[in-house]
């Protein structure tokens, strides 16, 4: 349904009142995004495809090699998303992933395949008409070309009616004056101009009203008491508002603004054409239906899956949380192993994603799958690290991208003991220490280091190689011999420039005898009785004691001798 409504005064020239809005090109803001994301689900995106809503550059025009400064688009509420499924991104109309997904499919056909691609030629084929120029650049999905409410309208009607196009028309009869039938519209079957999949997807997004609860709030004025699928629009200074929606029995399209192309004061899609588009479905479906609105039918090519509500794909036992999703059959959600998290072997030497060119040094990480530049660098900071801790992930994400795997151009570290070698007995002191400590780049110093047991969780510092050990030599003359017998790990750790690690261990077995500390053993005292002494009497009241006193025998103790666990040579 669409009314052909002209301005506030059809004689006033001064606001250009002789004007039929209608069928007048006007930026429709948001209210194009459904095409651009419809284009990609012919491209292989899906619902649940995964978007990063992130601060983002890109040339204006698409084009690489446009030397103009870069576009950065914003959200409607100045804020990012982070990770976002398409069914998000598009329900709750934020900016930068349908940049990113128009920049994905591209704004012009590419005469170098035979198929018809693009937004442009996308939306032709739905029945747009205006997108006539030729410096269209990625602000097109937000609304930066113009068209008429009667083509949009039109291509609204199409996903109403499972993708089939069926031309728009004004006059459904005529009658003369006695109630004669004149003339009466026969309606054509129509064209199946995109598949039933994709638009039962597209309206399944725009009807849900949970998807856009971030976005909208919980009542909006397009939450209507019956399903309906909805989108608004809103340009720059508030010029144009739209909101477009129907059911499968009804479409309708709304545009409020200024003929004159003057803004309108705080009007947005939501508060301005909304308010009308509501009160014009609610009354339609009375009409029509008798307020029993027909529900969208799925087609039966499409399936309901599980995924990981995160990142889109079926769910690995990293995810956060889960949900259902629909999938056109053909298109199903990516693979458990294609999840956003993955554990993977990572070189400690050049902290990038280990491969058969960069073996020897590697230790397991949780890895985070990332393509998008944009999104590798906001992981990385604040906003980034404050996401992985609301997934629950207590170790910071390594980077999995193709970009970020170790080859043969890489610097490598060089690490080998030479003697003592691995399982050695020990039985002598000092243990010379042979080895080669060197890299082929961004060497900055390594020790040599020893810890107790096969798997120490104690390391002390024997030795600090400042400068690399190209060719195999002595490395430290190490004193053992106070040391306790049994089995030790020695370790060579060394790091780079750029905070990466590499280490060798080896075990060996101490058996160098403890030495026994020999006791000084004083002679055995002999008991030996004194002569009896001769008493000399001196004056006194009481008479002395004439006894003889016999000596006490004390033997001297055995010292004992308690070994130091200090090595003589200490490490510096």
């Amino acid at each position: 349904i669409l009314a052909m409504v002209g301005s506030a005064d059809f004689d006033n020239k001064d606001i250009q009142g002789e004007i039929n809005m209608s069928i007048s090109p006007r930026q429709p803001g948001s209210s194009i995004k459904p095409l651009t994301y419809l284009a990609a689900f012919e491209k292989g995106w899906t619902p649940a495809t995964l978007i990063w809503d992130v601060r983002s550059e890109f040339p204006p025009s698409g084009d690489p090699n446009d030397p103009r400064d870069p576009y950065i688009p914003v959200n409607y509420d100045e804020k990012y998303h982070g990770p976002v499924t398409l069914r998000t991104a598009l329900a709750n109309s934020y900016n930068v992933p349908a940049v990113k997904t128009l920049n994905y499919i591209g704004i012009y056909d590419d005469p170098e395949t035979p198929q018809k691609e693009g937004l442009i030629p996308f939306a032709q084929r739905l029945g747009i008409t205006t997108f006539t120029r030729n410096d269209y650049g990625l602000s097109l999905t937000l609304g930066g070309g113009e068209v008429t409410l009667l083509d949009l309208t039109g291509a609204y009607a199409t996903f109403a009616n499972g993708g089939r196009q069926v031309p728009t028309v004004a006059i459904t009869k005529i009658q003369d004056f006695e109630g004669n039938l004149v003339y009466e519209y026969q309606q054509p079957a129509g064209e199946q101009v995109i598949r039933s999949e994709h638009a039962f997807l597209l309206s399944s997004i725009l009807s849900d009203y949970q998807a856009r609860i971030p976005g909208f709030g919980t009542s909006p004025v397009i939450n209507l008491p019956f399903k309906v699928a909805a989108k608004t629009g809103t340009t720059n200074d508030f010029r144009d508002n739209w909101t477009l929606g129907y059911t499968p029995d009804l479409a309708v399209g709304v545009w409020v603004g200024n003929a004159d192309y003057t803004p309108m004061q705080d009007t947005s899609g939501l508060t301005g054409a909304a308010p009308i588009w509501a009160k014009v479905m609610e009354e339609g479906i009375q009409q029509l239906t008798g307020g029993n609105p027909s529900d969208f039918s799925k087609p039966a090519g499409i399936i309901e899956r599980v995924i990981c509500s995160v990142s889109g794909t079926e769910p690995s036992k990293y995810c956060p949380s889960q949900r259902s999703e629909y999938f056109a059959a053909d298109q199903p959600p990516l693979p458990v192993d294609q999840d956003l998290w993955e554990e993977v072997q990572v070189d400690t030497w050049t902290k990038k994603l280990a491969s058969l060119e960069c073996s020897g040094y590697s230790e397991e990480k949780l890895g985070i799958h990332l393509d998008d530049p944009w999104a590798i660098m906001w992981v990385t900071k604040k906003e980034g690290n404050d996401w992985s801790k609301s997934m629950g992930l207590t170790r910071d994400p390594f980077v999995i991208s193709k970009d970020n795997v170790c080859d043969a151009n890489d610097p490598r570290p060089i690490l080998e003991f030479s003697s003592p070698r691995q399982n050695d007995v020990v039985s002598s002191s000092p243990l010379k220490i042979f080895g080669k400590v060197d890299a082929t780049g961004s060497f900055d110093e390594a020790r040599l280091e020893y810890g107790q047991g096969r798997d120490p969780v104690q390391w002390e510092t024997i030795f600090i190689i400042d400068n690399p050990i190209k060719d195999m030599s002595e490395i430290y003359s190490w004193d053992i011999s106070e040391l306790p017998t049994g089995l030790y790990t020695l370790r060579l750790y060394m790091t780079s420039t750029k905070d990466g690690f590499a280490e060798k261990q080896i075990l060996i077995d101490n058996q160098l005898p403890t030495p026994t500390p020999t006791p000084t053993v004083s002679p055995t005292p002999t008991s030996t009785l004194s002569p009896t002494p001769t008493v000399t009497p001196t004056a006194s009241e009481t008479p002395m004691d004439t006894s003889t006193a016999t000596p006490t025998s004390t033997d001297t103790p055995t010292p004992t001798h308690t070994p130091s666990l200090t090595p003589t040579n200490p490490p510096p």
